[in-house]
């Protein structure tokens, strides 16, 4: 019964430090174990401050803070963001990252 439970809190613990790492950017793979074996390396994770990575995180443009990469308003700056542009392969035209190009996708 004891064994049981303190399963669980390992998997709650694993789980939890997944998603904490994935959104600072960091693997959440070794964290997700390494909070399994040691469940109390939660709280260095959560005190462990975000890196960049790329599509997860980027630095503000103001402040230089990591923020997330699909942030519009900095968290730390309260600035908001501006649109970022991307040029489309085909067409070569600009477009607002993360939409397609309207006259490649007919």
């Amino acid at each position: 019964m004891i064994l049981t439970r303190y399963i669980i809190i390992q998997l709650i613990a694993a789980a939890v430090a997944a998603f904490v790492a994935e959104r600072k950017g960091r693997n959440w793979i070794i964290w997700g174990i390494a909070c399994f074996l040691f469940p109390f390396s939660l709280v260095i994770l959560a005190f462990l401050p975000p890196v960049l990575a790329k599509g997860v995180t980027k630095p503000c443009p103001e402040c230089g803070r990591i923020i997330r990469h699909g942030s519009t308003v900095c968290g730390y700056c309260k600035r908001e963001l501006p649109i970022e542009m991307v040029q489309c392969p085909r067409c070569g035209k600009y477009v607002p990252e993360g939409q397609s190009c309207p006259d490649c996708t007919q």
